[in-house]
This record gives C-alpha cells, structure tokens and sequence, in this order.
C-alpha cells in the first residue's frame, strides 16, 4: 500500500488532498469485511457478480460516509463521476442506488461472539479472530480488534547524529508543536499533532516516525564490549540506526539483508540521518552465515506475519492465511540456527517479530533450543501484545551461546 504514496501524481496532489487520500485508502483496507458486507446486503447482485473496479468505488464511497466528515452527496456524486472515469458508465445507477439506499438505512450488523460475527464487524480475518478467541476469550478478543482498528499514534526517534533529545523538544516547544516523553525507550517522543512529516525537523533528518514497541525491541541487545555487531535483517534499517547510536565508540556494525536494493535504501536513509559506523553485506540467512562466530552483538528481526502490526499497516491483514505461519515457522528456525552460529560463546542473540502467533514465536525459539545444546535462553520473553501500551505487538528472546 506504501507504494501508492510515493507516486509521482499523488505527491502532486495539495497536502490536504494527500491527508484525505491515505486516510481514505488505509481507511478501506482497515474495514473491508465491514464494507463488504455493507455492499452485499444492499446490492441486488450477487456479490461474485460486482465488477472489481465497482466494488472499489463503494468501498471507499461508504467508507466516506461512515467514517469522514465528507458531506453524504459528495461521496456519491464522486463515486458516480468515477464510474465514467474508469469506464464503468453502465454501473452509475447501480453505484447510486446502493450508496443512496446505504444513507437512507444502514444495514444491521452480525451480533454475538462468533468468529464470522466479529470478523464482519472488527474487518479481520476469521482464522485470526477465531485464533484470538481460543486464547484470549471474548471479552480480550473485542479489546484486540477494536485496538487493531484505531490508527496509531505518531512516535520518532530522535535522531541522535544530529541532535539531542532535548534540543529537539526545545525547538518542538519553540515551534508550538504538542509532544510527549515517555521516558522508556531514551529519545522516543509521541507527536501529538498531524502533518508532522511535512515539518523541517521530520524532512530535514532530525527524527524518523518508529513504533513505540519497534524501538523497545532495538534496546533489547546488549552492546557492552562489542565491537562487532550484526542486523541480520535490517531492512528497513530503523533498528539498525538505533543500535548504531548506543554501540560503543569505534565499533563495526554489520547491516545486513538478503535484497540488494534494500540494502541500497538503508545506505541512502543512513547517509541522510548522519549513522555512523556501518557496513553493509547482502546475505541470505537460508544459508550458512558467511561471518561464522565473529559478532559479540547480533539482532535477528525476522520476517514474519506481520499481525502484531495490523494497526500501522492496516492491508497486511488480507495478505495472510493461516497456512502462511508453518511457512514462517520453518523459516524462521533455519534462519535462528544460522544467525547463531555466527555468535561468538559467551554473547547474546536477540531474535524478534512483529508477529502475534506462538508459530513464529516461542515454538520457534523452543524448537532451536531443543537441537542446540550451545543455546542458553536469557531471561523471559519480550511481549508486548496483548497489551495496553502505545506500540505494536512484538516478541523477542534473547538467546546465548555458552
């Protein structure tokens, strides 16, 4: 979804027309199943019988209606208007009849705690919520879905290559922006206002929007006495430029990914921010690490699900299925059994995802544990879903080799 925003026409568009569109589009995909089922009860076709485009165009026409402030009769003018643009003149009726009988009387939703019934009206997948129920019970599933629905607050790092924490809320209170410190994780700040991204202190690298729980996972490793430490999948490279302002003075930090081209956009993002100290390797963790026993320090962020991240990357949670985490799983153990073997004894490893499912999780880690008898579990597990707090849902385990 992140791709229609950096669009040549989209960033021509005035800034408020911009705001509206990604509130439009994230909104869409964060109510789907809702929108749909809208669209079937008012619809005298069958819903396999909609043309594609159609369906889109009353997605986002009741989506307005529901949720924005964009007066009733302009979402349908519009919707109607953009029939004739993508040549879909024979629908205008249809369009118009739905959205006006949509105004006229909202259909009744699902009731009760069925997983068919929440899935409608929270807009997830019904493999997920009937996960949820199974685990959490109702009352904590409906906490869950709805939490997963809200947009989430702004949090950044405060880009220490170029300035201080208090240097940068000096110049926030200067400017009259409304801010907040939490304190825990140092330099996270949540912005308290819209549009920051437009402001000079965001453009000019002085901060980068980062989860709250993302910048908690990138404090999880210790950096005592490394001189050589590694993000094994660093990409999009946020935790990287974390670890690398803690690291000690002088030492090497390996920034690595299998995607060559990602790799590149770390580069150009860490020359931008002013990140010191790092190196940069394309490698494949499906393979034997190449680096073997050498880090003192070592990251594993895994790719993975994604379903602690629903809130932030609202589309995500239409790309999965259930038969997607025994894939994850399996991966993700090749790729813990490699990044430790380039683990020095004695030092720890921090594996990790943004991903809610023991799958990717704890049997992960467990099943590792079980066949390396080198592997020392650390501590307990990192969680932060469920839970009350700012972040997304992340896991971590720190793991030594002895």
């Amino acid at each position: 979804m992140d791709h229609l925003f950096q669009a040549d026409d989209f960033n021509l568009l005035p800034l408020r027309d911009q705001r509206l569109s990604k509130e439009i589009v994230q909104g869409v995909f964060r109510n789907l199943s809702l929108l749909d089922y809208f669209i079937a009860q008012l619809s005298s076709r069958p819903s396999g019988k909609v043309d594609s485009i159609v369906r889109w165009i009353l997605r986002a026409a009741i989506y307005q209606i529901e949720f924005t402030r964009v007066p009733d009769h302009a979402s349908v003018n519009e919707s109607v208007l953009l029939c004739r643009r993508f040549k879909k003149s024979s629908a205008q009726s249809f369009v118009n009849g739905v959205l006006r009988a949509f105004i006229r009387s909202r259909p009744a939703l699902p009731q009760g705690v069925s997983p068919e019934a929440l899935a409608i009206r929270y807009s997830h997948p019904e493999w997920l919520v009937e996960r949820y129920l199974a685990r959490y019970g109702p009352e904590r599933t409906h906490q869950i879905l709805k939490r997963n629905n809200e947009i989430p607050e702004s949090f950044v790092w405060v880009n220490q290559f170029k300035t201080s924490l208090q240097g940068f809320l000096d110049q926030l209170a200067k400017e009259g922006i409304p801010y907040e410190v939490p304190g825990d994780p140092p330099n996270a700040v949540r912005i308290r206002t819209g549009g920051f991204a437009e402001h000079r202190l965001y453009q000019e690298g002085y901060c980068f929007f980062m989860d709250f729980s993302s910048q908690r996972v990138a404090h999880l490793c210790d950096l005592n006495d490394s001189q050589l430490v590694g993000d094994l999948c660093a990409a999009p490279g946020g935790k990287t430029f974390l670890m690398a302002s803690r690291a000690e003075t002088g030492a090497r930090i390996i920034c690595s990914d299998i995607d060559f081209f990602r790799l590149t956009q770390i580069r150009t993002r860490a020359l931008r921010y002013g990140v010191q100290g790092l190196f940069f390797l394309q490698m494949d963790l499906m393979q034997p690490a190449a680096c073997a026993s050498r880090f003192q320090s070592l990251l594993l962020d895994v790719p993975c699900s994604g379903t602690g991240t629903l809130r932030s990357n609202p589309d995500a949670r239409w790309g999965i299925q259930e038969s997607d985490l025994t894939r994850f799983h399996n991966r993700q153990v090749v790729m813990l059994k490699n990044g430790f073997a380039a683990l020095l004894p004695g030092r720890d490893l921090v594996y990790s995802t943004c991903s809610t499912e023991p799958e990717e999780n704890e049997d992960v880690v467990e099943e590792f544990l079980s066949s390396e008898k080198r592997a020392l579990l650390v501590g307990d597990y990192f969680r932060t879903f469920p839970g009350e707090g700012p972040g997304d849902g992340f896991f971590a385990a720190r793991v030594r080799r002895v």
